[in-house]
């Protein structure tokens, strides 16, 4: 692995696209009766850039560029507001109060099509400007959850993005692009997302608990928010980074009507290092767009999507230990989305989404891993709500999905045999086929406050698996109760089902049920945060055995108590997340409970973001200075104690099922960054970032030898993750006001 090293040193200087320069704007939006008001869009008449508030009624705005802007405050029940503001160099605070009053759509839009209802357990959003500063060198803004409560990854600059939410498996979490349904959205098998953090508006996250709205999922929702095209001026960025290269442009079509927004990455280290690389060279590229359409004041039409492809081609004649002798992967994902919003009446609201999506994924890596994936998939969505007044509404839909599935592989038959090069694991054949319906459901809530105090969500779900017929019913339930004006108390529990992957006859959904009780606790204006205690009872898991019977005998659960504090105004701003937590199932292969294999017991998160406020004319002097630590216990492991030889090859014996963890998880980053003039209407942004300050060394992996010269017969070797590395980038925005 030193001629990766090597080479990335060499790429010093070059990184992902930067964070957006500019100033600053927060505040605090409340009721008459001086409450904060939850859910309010607040936004700047002339960008359209915005936000929503959140608990404590508090919103932030940032990187807006000088000038004179109308800041405008609307909500379901209230009386929209607005006042003007002048943004020069400094940031700025402005508190507002609403009045009650009727409602338009754009008030209601807002609120619909959060995930986060009125009354939510276990959620946190993060805006654009949060995303690009906290992403880290591989440009990848799923990377920021990893700093939440709960959040388990890998960990390694270069290993998968994917998330393990609380406990549970990846594949148990819900992704959404602009709240529709979006399989798989990864690179490489879950080695980098596939948003680009520069068409974001927002990333909200439900770990848990989360309404009836929706289903088939068992641990988490993940909803990423494209943000409109610019409604008034054109403009965009171009940037180079550690990882890719990536512009983006925007701007009007019909002004303050019709918008469009197109945005394009491409890796670019295999342009030149593709023939003589001694390790696997990714290429991959995509392009994310988005039409607005405001029809009338009423009616909004709009059309967001993306297309994407990659492919690695390396074989290598002597491969590191852990390193796979091969490594051919290939594939592409579109996904279309078209939404019609409209207000039927002053307090109805309705939503029609359809969606299309096709991916092809081929992979051949060492000797034990083929995979050959065929999906296309249509989508059907309709969202109804009804806002009795600004304290109670009613929501209901329906969704519909059909395509076709076909996929074939092998894998081993022990998901823990890791080594991919060893020939003597006892593999198992996958070979589906499946065209037709692949899901109906339905939801109906009530959200709303029916006392002062008390907030209630209260919904059912019904999700219908078409080819066996059967139906999945889930009810859903979360309370809140206002303590005091900086204090909310707040309960969650619910029944999840999610579809087995498998077309094995008989096989039903798997079920967990969650119970959720926390403490939110608003300190000041600037400082919030919430303890949350949570248990997952998990059931009817997908088992098999040696001979490959499949059944719903898997079963366990994931319990655990997560702390996070979260500081959003002033020049220093962050959160610091901790989290206790146990995972344990009966598994496939296994006839008992044990450890599960993303049980990570401490997970420590300290963010710190310093921003120096100085005239961008002194560009010597940093904007911004970040410093990120991550803390984690390492996940269970089953040890090779041993080998005998049959004659034909050594067989390893191993250790108790999940006796031993890997050695903790640590890693520090530091990220400066500076902001400069490049003309009367560019603006750059440039920085450096530190990866593994103290170049801790952790564990990525082991492989193992045999032979007699060896105790016990079998030699352990380790390799490990991404060493001290230094990566920086630089970012041109263009058509800025001066």
């Amino acid at each position: 692995m030193k001629s990766i090293y090597t080479c990335l040193f060499l790429l010093v200087g070059i990184g992902v696209a930067c964070a957006q320069s500019g100033i600053k704007l927060s505040g605090t939006v409340l009721d008459p009766e001086d409450n904060p008001v939850i859910g309010a869009n607040v936004y700047l008449r002339e960008t359209l850039q915005g936000t929503i508030t959140n608990f404590n009624g508090q919103y932030e705005i940032s990187g807006i560029k000088p000038g004179a802007y109308s800041l405008v405050v609307s909500m379901v029940g209230y009386r929209s507001d607005s006042l003007k503001l002048i943004a020069e160099q400094e940031d700025l605070t402005r508190d507002l109060r609403l009045a009650e009053s009727d409602v338009t759509l754009q008030e209601i839009a807002i609120v619909a099509d959060r995930i986060t209802e009125r009354t939510s357990v276990s959620n946190v959003a993060f805006t654009k400007s949060e995303l690009e500063t906290s992403q880290g060198l591989t440009e990848d803004p799923i990377r920021t959850l990893a700093s939440l409560p709960g959040i388990g990854r890998a960990g390694d600059l270069f290993s998968p993005s994917q998330i393990y939410v609380r406990g549970g498996a990846p594949e148990e979490n819900l992704f959404l692009m602009d709240n529709n349904t979006i399989h798989f959205p990864w690179y490489f098998g879950g080695q980098k997302s596939i948003f680009n953090t520069e068409t974001v508006e927002t990333i909200e996250l439900l770990t848990g608990g989360f309404p009836a709205t929706y289903g088939n999922h068992m641990s988490s929702v993940l909803n990423v928010s494209t943000r409109d095209g610019d409604f008034r001026r054109y403009q965009g960025n171009a940037s180079m980074g550690f990882y890719n290269a990536s512009a983006l442009i925007e701007g009007p079509i019909v002004n303050d009507k019709a918008s469009w927004m197109v945005a394009g990455r491409r890796t670019y280290l295999d342009l030149f290092l593709n023939e003589s690389a001694s390790f696997p060279v990714p290429s991959l590229g995509d392009v994310t767009y988005k039409l607005s359409y405001q029809v009338n004041p009423k009616n909004n039409l709009s059309l967001s999507g993306l297309t994407s492809e990659e492919s690695i081609d390396f074989i290598a004649a002597n491969p590191e230990p852990g390193f796979p002798n091969k490594i051919q992967t290939g594939g592409n994902n579109h996904f279309q989305s078209l939404q019609w919003k409209s207000q039927l009446h002053e307090k109805w609201y309705h939503k029609i989404s359809l969606t299309n999506a096709f991916n092809h994924s081929r992979a051949a890596i060492g000797e034990n891993i083929y995979l050959d994936i065929d999906a296309w998939q249509l989508g059907a969505r309709n969202d109804l709500s009804y806002f009795i007044n600004h304290r109670h509404k009613i929501k209901t839909g329906l969704e519909w999905r059909y395509g076709t599935f076909n996929f074939s592989g092998n894998f081993p038959l022990d998901p823990q045999e890791t080594d991919p090069n060893d020939t003597t694991l006892t593999l198992r054949e996958i070979d589906i086929t499946e065209k037709g319906e692949a899901i109906r459901s339905a939801y109906v809530l009530y959200d709303g406050n029916p006392l002062k105090k008390i907030g209630l969500n209260a919904g059912l779900r019904f999700d219908q698996n078409p080819d066996p017929g059967y139906v999945d019913v889930s009810p859903r339930l979360a309370i809140n109760y206002q303590l005091s004006d900086n204090q909310k108390l707040r309960f969650s529990t619910g029944i999840y089902h999610q579809f087995p992957t498998e077309a094995i006859e008989d096989l039903r959904s798997g079920r967990a049920i969650h119970y959720i009780l926390g403490l939110e606790h608003r300190i000041n204006h600037a400082i919030s945060g919430w303890v949350e205690a949570y248990w997952k009872d998990y059931r009817n898991l997908v088992h098999y055995d040696e001979q490959l019977n499949y059944s719903n005998a898997g079963f366990g659960s994931a319990r655990g108590v997560e702390l996070f504090l979260r500081k959003t105004q002033g020049k220093l701003t962050g959160w610091v997340s901790y989290a206790l937590s146990k995972s344990e199932r009966k598994a496939p292969l296994m006839t008992s409970v044990n450890d599960f294999e993303f049980d990570q017991r401490h997970i420590l998160n300290i963010v710190m973001i310093y921003r120096i406020h100085r005239d961008l004319s002194k560009w010597h002097i940093p904007a911004l200075v970040q410093v990120n630590f991550r803390y984690a216990n390492g996940t269970p492991y089953t040890p090779v104690v041993g080998a005998f030889n049959t004659g034909n090859g050594w067989v390893p014996e191993k250790g108790p099922v999940f006796s031993e963890r890997d050695p903790a998880y640590q890693n520090l980053t530091l990220r400066i960054e500076w902001r400069f003039k490049a003309g009367k209407s560019v603006r750059g942004t440039s920085f450096m970032e530190a990866w593994n300050v103290y170049n801790y060394k952790n564990l990525l992996g082991r492989s193992y030898q045999y032979g007699t010269q060896y105790p016990n017969n079998v030699f352990e070797q380790p390799y490990y993750m991404t060493p001290f590395l230094m990566g920086g980038g630089i970012k041109f925005e263009f058509g800025i006001r001066s």
